[in-house]
C-alpha cells in the first residue's frame, strides 16, 4: 500500500507539476527564511548560556538621579569591588573589570623596533578572581595564579598565534601603554556569543592605585559577583541602600546600585556591555515572529492550492473509497504527499540558507554556520518544522479530500465552494494579506525612521571631517599634540583643525554634576563636558548665540554652555547666567558663552546640559575639516606627519558622518532584514494567489464562456474575477493597519526624537498589496478574458 501512495504521489507531481512548484517553492522559501531567522535569533539570544554558574552571576550596576530621569551604567566606582566583599558576604567571589577598546599592543623585538597591533577590541584589566566566576578554558598555565602580580598577562590562542607564530608562548613579553607585561597563562579564544570578548587579559593590581574614590565612574569598569549557592539577589538588594549610606551618600546622595543578573547584559538597553552590542528582547521576539508569519503564510499556500485542487481529484477519492478505502486511509495518503512536499522543500532549504549565511554573516557581523554533526539543536528545528509544517498544511486538505461522498465525487457534482473549503480559504487568504500588508506597514515606518536619522540637523556640521585618535602621553602629550595641530594647517586639501576629547557627537560622553559659587553640593544638577580648543566650535560650526567662545588655552579659564544648560540651571535667559561663576570638577569658572544646543549622543535621548571647557590634558582626537581634493592624497599627507609624531603608535582615522551612522547600525540592519522578508513575505503569499487564482480561473472557464457569449467585455470579466480581492485585501487592511499603528509607535517611542506616523504610511501599504495581488490575479484573469467563448463552452 505504502508503495502505492508513492507512486500515485509522483504520478501526481508530473500530472500538476504547476501545483507542486508553486507548494514547493512557498514552502521553501518560508522554511529557509524561518531557518535563518532561527539561527540569528538563537546566536543573539544565548549570549554566556553556557556558563556552569550563570544562574548566580550578578553585575553590580549604577544608577542616579539625573535632571530629567534615571541615568543608567554598568560601571562602579573603583573602590566599590572590595566594600562590597567586605560588606556582603552573600557573595562567593567578586571580580572587577577595566575594560580597554582601541588598544595599542607591542611585541618587543631584539634589535629591532617592536611590532605594532592596533586592537579594537579585546584588552582588559583583571583581577585573578574572573576564573572563580566565570568559565574560560585556559590552556596552559594556572589561571587562578597568572594575575595575582602585577605586570603579568594570560593570552588566548590566537593572539598567541598572531604575535608569536605558536601556541606556547608562557614567559614571552607583550608590552601595553609603556609597561612590559609577562605571559603566565594561555586561555582559549572566547566563544561567538559572549559579552567579554577578552583576547588579553592583564592583571588588574599593575594599574590598582589603592585609592578611596566613590566619585568616578568609567561605563567600562564593572563589578561581578557570584553569590552563594541558595542566596536571595533580592535579599542582597535590600540591604544596598545601607551599604550607599555608609559609602556614598556623602559624594553622591542621588547614587545607588542594583544587581543585574548576566543572562540580561545582551538585552539591557539601560547599560552596555564589553561586546558593545545590545538588542533588546522585544526585537528577538520580533524575528521570531516574523519566521513564524513566513512559515505560516507559506502553510496557507499549501492549504490553498491543495483545496482548491481537490476538486480534480474527487473521482480518484470516489474510486478508492468504493474499492474500500477508508477514510483513515485516505488521510494516511494525502498526509504522506504533504510530508514528501514538506521533506523536499526542507532539503532545498538547507541548501537556501547556506547560501545565504554568506551574506547575512558579514551584514550582521555574525557567525551563523549550519553545522549537522554538533548541533543538535539545528535537528530539533529541521524535524520539528518538517513535521508542524506538514501537519499543519496537510491536515485540512486531508479531511477535505477523505470526506467526499463517493456518489458526489464519482459524478463531479462537487463544487468550489462545497469541496474546496471555499469559506476557510477566504479566511486563509485574509491571514496572508495582513501579514503582508502588516510587514509593508512597519517597512515604510522603519525606513522613514532612518531617513529621519540621516536627514535631523544635529547642531553641528558633520560632512567632509576627519576624526583621528590622538594617543595619551601625559603632560608630554599636549606640545606634541598642539605642534602637529599647526602642521596639519599646513597641509594642501585641509581647512581646518581642532582637537578635542570627543567629536559633538559620540558614543562616549562624560558627565559630572555642577553648582553655582555659594551652593551647597546638594543643589548640584547634571552635565555633560567637553574638553576643546578655541577652533572647536569654527570647525564644527557650532553657532554663538551670546557671550564669546573659548580662548586657544591649556587650561580653563570660563565654561561655555548650551542652551539646555541655561534651562537646567534656572537662569530666565541666556544673559542673565553669563558671567556667573559655577563649580566643575573642582574649578569654579565663569560662564564666558552660550551655543545653540547640539546632539552630543544619538536621537535616543533627548539634548543635555553641555559644558565646553580648555582641558589640554583630555584631548584624546583631532578633527579635521578638508577642503576638496583627492582625499586619499590628503590621507596620505595626515598619516605621513601623525607617525612622525607618534612612531610608536599605529594610525586610524574615520569619518564624522560615519561614526554618526554607527548610532544606528543597529536599526538600519533591521530595517533592511525586514524589507528583505517583507518582500518574501510577498512573494510568498503571490505565489498562493497565482495558483489560487489558476484553480478559480479554471473552475469558472465556462461562465465565462457564457458571460463572453451574453456581451460581456475582457474588462468587465476582469473586474469580476478581481472584485473578491480586492474586497479581502479591505478586510485584511482593517486588521493589519491598526496593529501595526500601534506596534510601530511602541518602537519609535524608544527614541527622544521620531517621525509621526501619517496616513501615508496605510495608504502605500494598502495601495502596494492590492497592485501586487492585482497584477498577480490580473494575468489569469486576463487570460480567461481574452479565451474564445466556443472553447469555454465546451471546457470541461
Amino acid at each position: 500500500m505504502l508503495q502505492n501512495y508513492l507512486q500515485t504521489a509522483l504520478r501526481l507531481f508530473a500530472r500538476r507539476k504547476g501545483a507542486a512548484v508553486l507548494n514547493i517553492a512557498g514552502l521553501t522559501l518560508g522554511i529557509s527564511s524561518s531557518l535563518v531567522l532561527f539561527l540569528i535569533v538563537r546566536q543573539l539570544g544565548t549570549f554566556d548560556s553556557d556558563q556552569v554558574n550563570a544562574e548566580r552571576i550578578y553585575r553590580v550596576v549604577t544608577h542616579m538621579t539625573g535632571n530629567t530621569d534615571m541615568f543608567y551604567t554598568p560601571g562602579v566606582p573603583t573602590s566599590l569591588p572590595s566594600a562590597f566583599r567586605d560588606e556582603f558576604p552573600e557573595a562567593e567571589e567578586v571580580t572587577f573589570l577595566s575594560y580597554r577598546s582601541g588598544a595599542l599592543v607591542r611585541i618587543p623585538e631584539a634589535g629591532a623596533p617592536p611590532r605594532k597591533f592596533q586592537e579594537r577590541r579585546g584588552v582588559v584589566f583583571a583581577e585573578p578572581t574572573f576564573f572563580k566566576v566565570f568559565d574560560r578554558p585556559v590552556l596552559m598555565g594556572d589561571p587562578f595564579k597568572a594575575l595575582d602580580e602585577p605586570q603579568e598577562a594570560i593570552i588566548a590562542r590566537s593572539w598567541a598565534m598572531k604575535y608569536f607564530g605558536r601556541e606556547d608562548v608562557i614567559g614571552e613579553t607583550v608590552m601595553f601603554d609603556t609597561l612590559e607585561y609577562r605571559i603566565s597563562a594561555v586561555m582559549e579564544d572566547p566563544p561567538a556569543r559572549t559579552d567579554f570578548p577578552f583576547y588579553l587579559m592583564l592583571s588588574y593590581s599593575t594599574i590598582d592605585e589603592n585609592r578611596d574614590d566613590w566619585t568616578s565612574i568609567w561605563s567600562d569598569e564593572q563589578c561581578y559577583v557570584l553569590l552563594k549557592e541558595g542566596v536571595n539577589p533580592a535579599l542582597v538588594e535590600e540591604r544596598i541602600p545601607q551599604f550607599v549610606a555608609k559609602y556614598v551618600a556623602q559624594n553622591y546622595s542621588d547614587m545607588s546600585f542594583s544587581l543585574q543578573p548576566l543572562r540580561t547584559l545582551h538585552f539591557d538597553t539601560r547599560y552596555s556591555n564589553f561586546s558593545y552590542f545590545v538588542i533588546p528582547v522585544e526585537v528577538l521576539v520580533a524575528l521570531g515572529v516574523v519566521a513564524l508569519f513566513l512559515l505560516l503564510t507559506a502553510c496557507i499556500n499549501f492549504i490553498n492550492i491543495s483545496t482548491a485542487e481537490a476538486v480534480t481529484r474527487s473521482k480518484e477519492v470516489g474510486v478508492r473509497k468504493v474499492l474500500g478505502g477508508s477514510r483513515r486511509q485516505l488521510i494516511a495518503q494525502f498526509m504522506g504527499e504533504t510530508f514528501i512536499v514538506t521533506a523536499l522543500a526542507m532539503l532545498l532549504s538547507l541548501g537556501i540558507a547556506q547560501i545565504a549565511l554568506g551574506f547575512v554573516n558579514p551584514f550582521l557581523d555574525l557567525e551563523l554556520a549550519i553545522d549537522f554533526g554538533s548541533d543538535g539543536a539545528l535537528w530539533l528545528y529541521i524535524v520539528g518544522v518538517t513535521v508542524s509544517v506538514s501537519v499543519l498544511s496537510g491536515i485540512y486538505p486531508s479531511l477535505v479530500m477523505s470526506g467526499f461522498t463517493p456518489a458526489s465525487a464519482l459524478k463531479n457534482k462537487l463544487t468550489k465552494r462545497s469541496a474546496a473549503g471555499y469559506s476557510l480559504r477566504r479566511t486563509l487568504v485574509v491571514l496572508q494579506l495582513v501579514i503582508s500588508q502588516f510587514f509593508i506597514m512597519g517597512t515604510i515606518v522603519l525606513l522613514g525612521q532612518m531617513n529621519y536619522f540621516r536627514s535631523y540637523e544635529m547642531g553641528f556640521a558633520r560632512d567632509a571631517i576627519v576624526i583621528v585618535p590622538i594617543p595619551d602621553e601625559g603632560r608630554t602629550g599636549v606640545t606634541k599634540a598642539r605642534t602637529l595641530r599647526d602642521e596639519m594647517l599646513r597641509l594642501s586639501g585641509v581647512e581646518a583643525v581642532s582637537l578635542g576629547s570627543r567629536p559633538p557627537s559620540s558614543g562616549s560622553v562624560n558627565s559630572t554634576g555642577f553648582w553655582f559659587e555659594g551652593e551647597d553640593e546638594s543643589a548640584g544638577r547634571d552635565t555633560h563636558v567637553k574638553s576643546v580648543d578655541g577652533h572647536y566650535l569654527e570647525l564644527y560650526a557650532i553657532p554663538l548665540l551670546a557671550g564669546r567662545a573659548l580662548a586657544d588655552g591649556d587650561t580653563a579659564t570660563g565654561f561655555v554652555v548650551n542652551e539646555e544648560f541655561v534651562r537646567v540651571s534656572g537662569m530666565p535667559d541666556a544673559e542673565a547666567l553669563l558671567g556667573r561663576r559655577i563649580n566643575i570638577w573642582g574649578k569654579t569658572l565663569p560662564v564666558i558663552g552660550i551655543v545653540r544646543d547640539f546632539h552630543a549622543v544619538s536621537l535616543r535621548r533627548r539634548i543635555e546640559p553641555m559644558v565646553l571647557m580648555n582641558n589640554a590634558r583630555e584631548y584624546r582626537t583631532m578633527s579635521l575639516k578638508l577642503a576638496g581634493g583627492e582625499v586619499r592624497e590628503v590621507m596620505d599627507g595626515v598619516k605621513a606627519r601623525w607617525e612622525e609624531t607618534y612612531p610608536d603608535h599605529v594610525f586610524e582615522y574615520e569619518f564624522f558622518d560615519d561614526t554618526i551612522r554607527e548610532f544606528y547600525e543597529g536599526e538600519e540592519k533591521l530595517s533592511t532584514l525586514l524589507a528583505v522578508f517583507t518582500f518574501l513575505a510577498i512573494f510568498i503569499g503571490c505565489l498562493g494567489l497565482f495558483g489560487l487564482a489558476t484553480f478559480m480561473t479554471n473552475q469558472r472557464t465556462k461562465e465565462v464562456g457564457v458571460r463572453k457569449a451574453l456581451g460581456a467585455t475582457a474588462p468587465s470579466i476582469m473586474f469580476l474575477f478581481s472584485l473578491e480581492y480586492v474586497r479581502l485585501i479591505a478586510v485584511g487592511f482593517v486588521i493589519a493597519a491598526p496593529a501595526s499603528w500601534y506596534l510601530m509607535n511602541k518602537w519609535l517611542d524608544t527614541f527622544a526624537y521620531r517621525i509621526n506616523i501619517g496616513a501615508s504610511v496605510f495608504i502605500t501599504g494598502f495601495a502596494t498589496t492590492l497592485l501586487v495581488a492585482l497584477i498577480t490575479v490580473g494575468y489569469k484573469s486576463f487570460q480567461a478574458a481574452v479565451a474564445n467563448p466556443t472553447k469555454s463552452l465546451r471546457y470541461e
